[in-house]
């Protein structure tokens, strides 16, 4: 059933962002789904789902921005304007870059990259949607583990400790405009980058291995969790991180 409500979502193109946008169009939400590059799997990713069952009866529109460049995000809620869409209900802030480097070796152009990627792309994001929201609406980010534990060469998770705050700020922050804002932190997810981070984290994948407790969480599994968050049922939930890594951090 069509829900006549419109989603954007950031790095929409793979893994995470891909399945939620999967889960959402199985659900009737219509979808503005953004991607990076017209090189590559993303786009090749989203042209294929634009022609799948699970996207007939939705609306779906695609736009080209890098969140990292500010002038991209700009253009994008420009071309969407253009297109004649005037209203967004939902935010999922899952677009996500960085270096994968040991701390000493980051150069400033690294930290540009993870800064803008990570925080100020996504408050940008932030600052252009919320006037769209014209009936209030929800705010979703997409955070790891890294906001917690220190893993080796992922910087990533500096920002992913910012970007947790941001979601409690922005909770008190637009109240008043009625946006509901929450995160999810995810342990590690089965995407195509995984074989790469299990070359990066041997020793802690190897461990990991030897548990009984399943330890990789599914992409459709923090779909899930995204569905829930956006829809009235989770009302009550407010500037919340909820934890979805399979209870691995449970122990010491």
């Amino acid at each position: 059933m069509k829900k006549n409500q419109r989603v954007l979502i950031t790095g929409a193109g793979r893994g995470i962002g891909l399945a939620i946008a999967q889960k959402l169009a199985a659900q009737g939400y219509d979808l503005i789904l953004n991607y990076r590059s017209d090189q590559g799997k993303s786009i090749a990713n989203l042209k294929q789902f634009k022609q799948s069952d699970e996207a007939k009866g939705i609306e779906l529109t695609l736009v080209k921005a890098d969140i990292a460049e500010i002038r991209d995000v700009e253009n994008m809620y420009k071309s969407l304007r253009n297109q004649s869409i005037d209203r967004i209900d939902h935010l999922v802030l899952n677009a996500a870059s960085a270096p994968f480097k040991h701390f000493s070796d980051m150069n400033r152009f690294d930290w540009k990259l993870l800064l803008n990627s990570n925080l100020v792309g996504n408050v940008a994001c932030v600052n252009e949607t919320v006037p769209f929201m014209t009936q209030g609406g929800t705010i979703c980010a997409i955070s790891s583990l890294g906001s917690q534990r220190v893993l080796d060469k992922y910087p990533l998770g500096i920002m992913k400790s910012a970007l947790e705050n941001l979601v409690r700020y922005l909770e008190v922050e637009l109240y008043d405009e009625n946006v509901r804002v929450n995160g999810i932190c995810a342990g590690v997810v089965n995407t195509d980058m995984f074989p790469f981070l299990k070359e990066m984290w041997p020793d802690m994948c190897a461990k990991s291995d030897q548990e009984k407790r399943r330890w990789l969480v599914e992409p459709d599994e923090v779909a899930n969790i995204v569905s829930f968050l956006i829809s009235p049922e989770s009302s009550a939930i407010r500037g919340t991180i909820l934890q979805a890594d399979l209870g691995t951090t449970l122990r010491a």
